[in-house]
């Protein structure tokens, strides 16, 4: 017996607790979540209504119009007859906004002068386009044109046009070629010795010591250009000897000059 003295207990407490509604998913006060969004519907409506309400304009507003060179006046402005009776013209009514004002405060229209052109153009007339010149065009020669010539030309006339011509050629003479002074005649002539040399470039055909003072690559560095190079080589006394240690390999060739353009073409 005394088993069952818990689970009464517990039974009687059961039973004094209030029901629990089966309806969890509905909205807080409400039965369910239709009955919340036909309700908030109805009220944004209402919000909407009093809002177009307020901005509405009275009942007997009327909009100003335009008409001709007055306007209409809404009940209760005063008229066109009201304004000009207070020393306001309609000529006042009609300036643009930011118009100057005179001494009186008034509205006066800016006066704009009449300016004449600088320099007036007069009227192209018929008797003008056939009196000026007409231009000329130079285009192909029409010599070669037997019936062109022939109708410019005589037997006569083109026989002392070509007498005058051959009055005014002159026939050059050939002469010799100038020598060569000052710095121009040191120079080493370099297409008459790359034709005259026996080998290619990169064809040892000199001996060099392998005992260097300097790097050939940065003696080369000096000169501006291979041709340079190359006839500074054959002034120190080149290809035999190389002074200045520009053809290590014995080529004959300094630096980076190459003499194969010159040698095809003799061939």
């Amino acid at each position: 017996m005394r088993k069952f003295l818990p689970v009464l207990s517990l039974a009687a407490l059961a039973a004094c607790q209030p029901p629990v509604p089966n309806d969890t998913l509905g909205g807080v006060g409400f039965g369910d979540y239709d009955q919340y969004h036909q309700q908030r519907e109805a009220q944004l409506n209402a919000e909407r209504r009093a809002q177009a309400q307020a901005v509405q304009p009275p009942a007997n507003y009327t909009s100003p119009v335009q008409e001709g060179a007055g306007y209409a006046t809404a009940s209760g402005a005063p008229t066109a007859g009201d304004l000009a009776a207070a020393g306001i013209g309609q000529g006042q009514l009609g300036q643009p906004v930011g118009a100057p004002l005179n001494a009186m405060g008034q509205a006066v229209s800016p006066s704009i002068p009449d300016v004449a052109p600088a320099n007036p153009v007069a009227p192209v007339t018929g008797d003008a386009i056939a009196a000026a010149p007409a231009q000329s065009h130079t285009g192909i020669s029409d010599e070669n044109d037997f019936s062109a010539v022939a109708s410019r030309e005589t037997i006569a006339s083109d026989k002392a046009r070509m007498e005058q011509n051959r009055a005014q050629y002159q026939q050059v003479q050939p002469t010799d070629l100038p020598e060569r002074t000052g710095a121009a005649s040191a120079a080493v002539d370099l297409v008459q010795y790359a034709l005259n040399a026996p080998n290619r470039k990169g064809e040892t055909i000199y001996p060099r010591s392998r005992i260097a003072i300097s790097s050939s690559e940065r003696n080369c560095g000096r000169y501006d250009t291979p041709e340079a190079a190359q006839q500074a080589f054959l002034r120190a006394g080149g290809p035999q000897r190389d002074s200045k240690n520009l053809d290590p390999d014995g080529d004959g060739f300094a630096c980076y000059w190459d003499p194969t353009p010159f040698q095809k073409a003799k061939q």
